[in-house]
């Protein structure tokens, strides 16, 4: 039977209703609520904005004015303002937006994710990392035509370099253990940590993760590309695989700033 195009249209109105609701309501959403935005939308800059890179996040929902002192203490530590920090992930949501673990809870055991915002840092530290990879597997032999192995860590951390620079963005644990910028971006972060225990109920950070972006379009883009390769996870029963090319969020070495 041929459905009533008026039920149609009203089953559509109330779905455009509920829609906005979430939006406006954006300090409670829910997992069930992102994955209805996700279905219904197919531009994802406003909910990568509203939920993902701006207001109070999950584990600040209780003290707003922390999290305020928090972005404050880590601007004052990069020299930048405090409006180009924040926190993401499952800090901010109450639940991991990451495809590959949608919907995992956060725990007081989880980490932290910060964004930062500051062009001289990304310009810092992809050239120190490119300096580093320079230095990295086989050297280069024109004269040579013969196939040349590379370990897969190091062809990930090649592979992963190049695409965060077109990306405009720079995870410092990609530079070595014990290099001089790696630890000081670590200690920086890791600082913050009191603010967290402080907090009611306290959360223990086992780690706070970084990444620096050039300026906020390429974090939005970065996080609209997350919300993209969600709604083609959630829409698949496959286990999750990045499209070639695409960016594999939360896939980097499981190495951070430990406040431990």
């Amino acid at each position: 039977m041929a459905q009533n195009p008026v039920t149609s249209s009203n089953a559509s109105d109330v779905e455009q209703r509920k829609l906005l609701e979430i939006l406006v309501r954006s300090s409670s959403l829910s997992a069930d609520d992102l994955k209805s935005l996700l279905v219904a939308m197919d531009n994802f800059d406003v909910v990568a904005k509203v939920f993902l890179l701006e207001g109070v996040p999950f584990v600040f929902s209780g003290s707003p004015m922390k999290y305020l002192i928090f972005r404050e203490q880590v601007a004052d530590r990069f020299e930048i303002g405090y409006q180009d920090v924040c926190i993401v992930g499952s800090a901010k949501l109450g639940f991991s937006p990451s495809p590959h673990k949608f919907g995992q809870p956060f725990a007081v055991t989880s980490d932290v994710d910060v964004v930062v915002i500051s062009s001289d840092m990304f310009d810092r530290g992809t050239r120190e990392l490119f300096q580093h990879l320079n230095h990295v597997g086989p050297p280069l032999d024109f004269q040579n035509a013969k196939p040349v192995t590379v370990e897969s860590r190091e062809w990930r951390l090649h592979r992963e370099a190049v695409r965060n620079f077109v990306y405009e963005n720079f995870n410092p644990s990609h530079l070595p253990e014990g290099h001089f910028l790696r630890s000081q971006i670590f200690s920086n972060i890791a600082s913050t940590s009191a603010l967290f225990l402080a907090l009611e109920p306290q959360v223990f950070v086992s780690k706070i993760r970084c990444r620096i972006f050039r300026h906020w379009r390429a974090a939005e883009a970065y996080y609209v590309n997350t919300l993209r390769q969600l709604k083609k996870q959630l829409g698949s029963n496959d286990k999750f695989r990045p499209a070639s090319g695409e960016i594999d969020f939360d896939e980097d070495d499981p190495v951070a700033a430990t406040t431990a």
